[in-house]
């Protein structure tokens, strides 16, 4: 219960300071210690807040549910995040060549993810 309870404090951690990167204009905040001046170095913080939001859903998702999940929904759970930090990083930093390599990348990771989860279910024989 105690573990339950600490995972549980640390996951609502994880989600306010990705969602505090991610939706606020300025990645310069009390939780990262040093100043960040440099549009690269923005959007690789605004990048890895995603997936600090991911694991943190994850993580109370997995606290409170009973039922297994499967990989691939944790992957695009995770891709999932990461494409909505890499919208709010071209919303307040810009687009660079960079950064809309990265979100293709991950777009196109997160379309194959969800086509072969599909693909799995349809397969999946439920006369046993």
């Amino acid at each position: 219960m105690i573990i339950r309870g600490l995972i549980l404090i640390l996951s609502t951690i994880m989600l306010l300071i990705g969602f505090l990167n991610v939706l606020t204009p300025e990645v310069n905040n009390f939780i990262i210690p040093v100043e960040i001046d440099d549009l690269n170095t923005r959007i690789m913080v605004r990048s890895l807040s995603g997936i600090f939001i991911g694991i943190g859903y994850l993580s109370i998702r997995f606290i409170f549910s009973s039922s297994r999940v499967q990989i691939g929904n944790v992957l695009l759970s995770i891709t999932i995040c990461a494409l909505f930090s890499k919208i709010f990083s071209f919303i307040y930093d810009g687009f660079t060549t960079y950064s809309v390599m990265v979100f293709f990348f991950v777009a196109t990771y997160g379309l194959c993810l969800y086509y072969l989860q599909k693909k799995r279910k349809n397969q999946i024989d439920y006369n046993l």
